[in-house]
């Protein structure tokens, strides 16, 4: 078999079962996916994603409304499970009484940001009739993949080893998405520490696909190129993840003074740090992740951390201060393109095809 039939047959495994064209699925990048940029990677063949991770009922349903009207292709909506440890409420409690003056500077009301419950949520995207449901930090239990199968929903769910691969596969999930140390943005581990998931995609990927079988593997972590990702399948993945490709484009919702950042941005530029939102997460450290680095204040949990400093970013995008932001970015992302959405994903797709051909 040569080699462009067998990897389009790989691709297809993917495509096939997610209803799309091009084997390629959004990162949910919050604070810069937008239902407009979800759209977009629908519109160019791939599977646009819109994370939920702060949005209320409401939320969800308004922003699958509007996606809808902007595209008639399947997307899926994102979802974070709950972590299993509880929060420090000390911890949160002590950070949002230090950055009291900072908010008053901002002109920010003197409260913590409400985290919908997950309940809540899973109802919101049940009633809202989405063709794809994924879930970061974990996967589903199985009352809500029962509930997901039962309308033929197909799941997806992200894994930093083989061992949570292995649950993932057995929750029920259709794809599994392999995430590197590379891929910008919060870690994806639940089943190993931290310390034990940093492991890089070219050494992660063969494993994974190993133990997943038929189920489709779709690689995140430095997919900024057709060679990247035909890299990537090479070893077995269907697909690729795009996150950090697309956070120049016109649809992501982050200020011009951050995207204009990432070109000066080498592979040696980001680092991991919890303090931005209690979990682990691969960023630029700008002003105040390095103010917070330096403190001393113990870091409170996911979502504990993320409550007290949603505010404060919110009013930081509004007021263009990339210094007070959290600045998620992977390792390669220094050659991210401007343009729309959809021609960067299109001719990703095209490029991906003259590579399978040479």
């Amino acid at each position: 078999m040569s080699m462009q039939k067998k990897l389009s047959e790989q691709a297809q495994r993917l495509t096939s079962l997610l209803g799309i064209e091009a084997p390629f699925i959004g990162a949910p990048m919050m604070g810069a996916t937008t239902p407009e940029m979800v759209a977009g990677i629908s519109e160019a063949g791939g599977l646009g994603v819109m994370p939920c991770g702060l949005m209320n009922a409401d939320e969800i349903v308004s922003a699958v409304k509007r996606i809808k009207t902007l595209t008639s292709k399947p997307f899926a909506l994102n979802i974070r499970v709950s972590p299993r440890a509880p929060e420090d409420k000390v911890a949160t409690k002590n950070l949002f009484d230090a950055l009291e003056p900072l908010r008053e500077e901002l002109g920010v009301a003197h409260q913590m940001a409400d985290i919908p419950a997950f309940d809540e949520q899973f109802e919101a995207i049940l009633s809202a009739d989405v063709p794809v449901v994924s879930f970061s930090f974990g996967g589903p239990r199985e009352i809500y993949a029962e509930a997901l199968e039962a309308r033929q929903i197909p799941m997806m769910g992200a894994v930093n080893s083989t061992r949570e691969a292995k649950v993932l596969k057995t929750a029920g999930c259709s794809v599994i998405i392999a995430q590197g140390i590379e891929a910008g943005g919060p870690r994806q581990y639940f089943e190993n520490p931290l310390e034990g998931s940093q492991i890089g995609l070219m050494a992660l990927l063969p494993p994974v696909v190993r133990v997943c079988g038929d189920t489709p593997v779709v690689a995140a972590g430095a997919m900024m190129s057709a060679q990247q990702v035909c890299a990537a399948m090479m070893l077995g993945a269907c697909g690729a993840q795009l996150g950090s490709l697309l956070l120049r484009s016109e649809e992501s919702a982050w200020p011009l003074s951050l995207k204009d950042q990432i070109p000066w941005c080498d592979d040696t530029a980001t680092r991991l740090s919890d303090v931005g939102t209690g979990r682990a997460t691969r960023l630029i450290p700008t002003g105040i992740i390095e103010a917070l680095s330096q403190a001393g204040l113990a870091v409170s949990s996911y979502p504990g951390q993320l409550r007290v400093l949603a505010p404060i970013f919110a009013a930081a995008i509004a007021q263009n201060r990339p210094d007070l932001l959290e600045m998620a970015l992977g390792q390669a992302a220094q050659t991210a393109p401007k343009g729309m959405t959809c021609a960067i994903v299109t001719k990703l797709f095209n490029d991906l095809k003259d590579c399978w051909s040479e």
